[in-house]
């Protein structure tokens, strides 16, 4: 870790699927070397065992959920997401708003097929002003998930852009699709807030500039998501009333 001069906290969900997928493979992970600045960051939010107490409460805790689930992510979002820095809502955009990233965590349950689980991690930069949350699987890709579905795109970034395409899904049955992803997009893009989608080598990333898609030179093993919210936004935000985002566990 010596040549790791910063590391973002929000970041700690997707270091963590890496060194998962290594102990997958029967290798420890010891993380060596590492500078104070990025120890202390990842002590706070707990992926280090040796934790330090958050007193400026910033960070979000690292926890691994099962893919089953669905309810404890759903009151873990809820605990963390309802910051005072977060821009008001009303209590009708403020469902939908966490509908939209229930939606986020049941697609990784419903296609990842991740045998590491999925690790959520946040972090809040008060002098940037920026609230990021993090939700990162080990699965099989949203480009494998649609290929085995008999979906197939020129790239990972173009599957990626594929899936977040409102009335776009590969789910069968009964199991609704659609559950608010598209309210969640158009609030980031109000709110000059971001939402940065990496899958196998796509990158695709939305702000309020429009959209943008790339091509990693490495490919992470799975699908890590992060939504990071403009705090210094000042506008109230409101919506039609919705469904209750704890009935559609």
């Amino acid at each position: 870790m010596s040549r790791v001069n910063w590391m973002d906290g929000h970041l700690a969900s997707a270091f963590a699927i890496v060194a998962l997928h290594a102990k997958l493979r029967n290798n420890a992970v010891r993380c060596m070397e590492t500078r104070p600045n990025v120890r202390l960051v990842l002590q706070k939010n707990g992926l280090f065992r040796k934790k330090v107490e958050d007193r400026s409460n910033t960070a979000m805790p690292v926890r691994i959920f099962g893919l089953e689930d669905g309810v404890a992510f759903s009151q873990y979002a809820r605990l963390h997401l309802s910051r005072s820095e977060r821009p008001q809502m009303s209590a009708a955009l403020e469902n939908k708003f966490y509908e939209g990233v229930d939606e986020l965590f049941a697609n990784s349950a419903l296609h990842s097929r991740s045998q590491t689980g999925v690790v959520v991690c946040g972090q809040f930069y008060p002098r940037m002003k920026l609230l990021d949350f993090s939700i990162v699987d080990g699965g099989r890709t949203i480009a494998g998930s649609l290929r085995e579905s008999g979906i197939v795109r020129h790239s990972d970034s173009e599957a990626i852009e594929w899936a977040v395409i409102s009335g776009n899904t590969t789910r069968q049955g009964d199991i609704p699709g659609g559950l608010g992803l598209k309210v969640l997009r158009d609030f980031i893009r109000m709110n000059s807030g971001k939402l940065t989608i990496v899958s196998g080598s796509g990158l695709w990333s939305q702000s309020h500039k429009g959209v943008i898609k790339e091509r990693l030179t490495q490919p992470f093993p799975g699908t890590s998501v992060v939504l990071e919210i403009n705090t210094s936004d000042e506008h109230q935000y409101d919506f039609v009333d919705g469904p209750n985002p704890t009935e559609i566990w």
